[in-house]
């Protein structure tokens, strides 16, 4: 009997673990109505590109892997388009989508969790679209800022890196 109590206490110990690992992954979601096109645009609306905001929205808590989605994105950002963000072409941010403040931009992105979301505004549109492809690299800081670079240089520098 004191094996059975030991089993289902560690048991609930690692359960308990789990929840406190990944709480900070899931987000409330936001009901919006939208009319915002969910992809980025294509190599025809590029020259029209007026601005791009690039956002890691989480929440209050952050698991190891959310809050390396956001740093890995701010260190690709640092060394690739410092003439992007100081001209205001790219605005980049840390954004807390459970922030009350925050709440009119985390609606717009239609945030749910964890995310890094671009968004690209043309004279005449905005679109966005959630980079989940960077979850699957985070445990590889190279891979993870080529595929980001690959997103951003063909909106900020016209493919030319």
């Amino acid at each position: 009997m004191k094996q059975n109590h030991l089993k289902i206490t560690g048991a609930l110990i690692l359960c308990a673990l789990f929840l406190t690992l990944f709480a900070g992954c899931t987000g409330t979601s936001m009901d919006n109505e939208s009319s915002v096109k969910n992809e980025v645009p294509n190599d025809a609306a590029l020259p029209d590109i007026t601005k791009v905001e690039l956002y890691h929205f989480h929440g209050n808590q952050q698991c190891y892997s959310c809050v390396l989605l956001g740093v890995l994105a701010e260190k690709v950002i640092k060394k690739n388009y410092l003439d992007e963000l100081a001209s205001g072409k790219l605005v980049f941010g840390h954004i807390n989508a459970e922030d009350p403040s925050n709440r009119d931009l985390a609606q717009k992105y239609e945030v749910v969790s964890s995310s890094l979301i671009i968004g690209v505004y043309t004279k005449d549109s905005f679109t966005k679209q959630d980079l989940v492809g960077l979850w699957y690299r985070l445990g590889n800081e190279e891979e993870y800022s080529d595929y980001l670079t690959g997103i951003l240089d063909p909106i900020l520098k016209g493919g030319q890196s």
